[in-house]
C-alpha cells in the first residue's frame, strides 16, 4: 500500500511538472502546487470537515486530477504529432502537415482537455441497465437479482448514486439485491443519511454484500458498520440458503495487507461442500475465478474493474489482469461470470466510453412438457 501511494505521488508530481514545462508561466505555479497537495487536503477534509465542505474539496480535487490527466495526454499527443512532422521533414525534406506554434498548441490542449473532461463527467450521470436471463432446472419460480458494484460512497459519491440505484430498483422490483464490493470509499462517519436511504430498499429475499478493496483503506470496521446499517448481510467466506438459491461471498484479497481476512478467500473452499441441486450465486469483488470452482457455481458476480474507466484501458490492459474486463462471460462447465463497470467511480467522476452499469438477472425455471 505504501509503495502504491509513493508511485502515485511520483507520477502525479511528474504530471504537474510536465504541464508547467508546457505552459511556461509562473502564474500557473500556485494552481499546480494546490493541485498537487489537494489529495492530502481532501483526505484531511474527509476526516475532519463537515460533509458539505469535504464534498466541495473532494469534488474539486478529483475534477482537477481528471482534467490534469486529459491535459497531459493532450500535450503528449501534440508532442507526438510534432515529432512526426519533424521526422518527415528530416527524412523527406518536406512538412506534409501543418505544425502549430507553442501558443496554439496550448490552446488546443486546453480545449481538448476541457471537452473530454466535460463529456467524461456527463457519462457518469446515468448508468446502463443490463437485463439477462438464465434458464435452469434448479429453481421453482423466477428469481430476479439486482447487481450493483463499486458505488464508492464517500466524500464525493453520495445520494445522487443512491437515487440512481433506487430508480432501477423501483422499475424492476428485484427479489434480491447484491453488492460486490467498494460500496463505501472514505470516512463514513456522519453519513447516516446514506445508510438510511439504502436501508429503505428492501427486496423480499434480502440484500447481500461482500467487501471490496476500498473498504479496507479507511478502516474496515466502519465500512462494515455502514454496510450493515444500510441493511446488507455481509458474506465473508460464508453462504446463505434462500431456498432454491444459495448466495456465497468471499472477502477481497486485499484484506491480507491489513490482517483483516475472515474465512477462506477462494470461492472453491466455500463451494466444494455445498449441495449441487440448488442455484449457486457467488459474490466476489475482483473478477478472478479459482478454476477449481468451475462447475461448482452457476453465476459469479464481480466488479472492481470499472470497465477500465477509460475505454483503451478496459480494452487492452484490464483483460490481462483479470478474467474479464466487463460484461457477461461463459466460463465453461455450466458456470458464468458477469463483471459490472460499477455505479460510481473511485477517482475522478469521469468515464470515457465505459459508462456505469447495473445488472438485472432473471433466473428462470426451464419449462418441461
Amino acid at each position: 500500500m505504501k509503495w502504491f501511494i509513493l508511485v502515485f505521488l511520483s507520477i502525479y508530481l511528474l504530471m504537474n511538472l510536465y504541464v508547467y514545462m508546457k505552459l511556461r508561466h509562473r502564474a500557473i505555479l500556485p494552481v499546480l502546487a494546490l493541485g498537487f497537495f489537494s489529495p492530502f487536503l481532501m483526505r484531511y477534509a474527509d476526516a475532519n470537515f463537515s460533509p458539505s465542505l469535504s464534498y466541495i474539496i473532494g469534488l474539486g480535487t478529483l475534477l482537477y486530477l481528471g482534467f490534469l490527466l486529459y491535459l497531459v495526454v493532450s500535450f503528449l499527443l501534440l508532442d507526438l504529432y510534432s515529432l512526426f512532422v519533424k521526422l518527415m521533414h528530416f527524412t523527406f525534406g518536406i512538412n506534409p502537415l501543418p505544425r502549430p506554434n507553442r501558443r496554439l498548441s496550448v490552446v488546443i490542449a486546453l480545449l481538448l482537455a476541457l471537452s473530454l473532461s466535460a463529456y467524461s463527467h456527463y457519462e457518469t450521470l446515468k448508468p446502463e441497465v443490463y437485463h439477462f436471463h438464465i434458464k435452469t432446472d434448479k429453481v421453482s419460480q423466477r428469481i430476479r437479482i439486482m447487481h450493483i458494484s463499486d458505488v464508492h460512497l464517500g466524500p464525493v459519491m453520495g445520494m445522487d448514486k443512491i437515487k440512481l440505484i433506487k430508480e432501477v430498483y423501483e422499475k424492476y422490483k428485484p427479489d434480491l439485491l447484491v453488492s460486490t464490493g467498494d460500496l463505501v470509499d472514505g470516512n463514513m462517519k456522519r453519513k447516516d443519511g446514506l445508510a438510511q436511504a439504502l436501508r429503505e430498499i428492501s427486496p423480499p429475499l434480502g440484500k447481500f454484500a461482500v467487501l471490496g478493496n476500498h473498504e479496507y483503506y479507511r478502516g474496515v470496521q466502519q465500512a462494515i458498520e455502514f454496510t450493515e446499517n444500510a441493511g446488507f448481510v455481509l458474506l465473508r467466506g460464508s453462504w446463505v440458503d434462500l431456498g432454491s438459491i444459495i448466495v456465497v461471498g468471499v472477502d477481497d484479497d486485499d484484506c491480507r495487507f491489513f490482517n483483516a481476512c475472515v474465512g477462506p478467500l477462494s470461492e472453491y473452499e466455500v463451494l466444494e461442500d455445498l449441495p449441487k441441486d440448488k442455484f449457486i450465486l457467488v459474490l466476489k469483488h475482483k473478477p478472478r475465478v479459482d478454476k477449481r470452482a468451475l462447475g461448482l457455481f452457476d453465476l459469479m458476480l464481480a466488479g472492481h474493474t470499472h470497465g477500465g474507466v477509460y475505454y483503451p484501458v478496459g480494452k487492452f490492459i484490464i483483460p490481462r489482469l483479470f478474467d474479464a474486463n466487463a460484461g457477461w462471460v461463459e466460463l465453461g462447465k455450466g458456470s458464468a461470470l458477469f463483471v459490472s463497470k460499477g455505479v460510481g467511480t473511485g477517482g475522478p467522476p469521469m468515464r470515457f466510453f465505459a459508462p456505469p452499469d447495473i445488472a438485472i438477472i432473471d433466473v428462470l425455471k426451464i419449462q418441461t412438457y
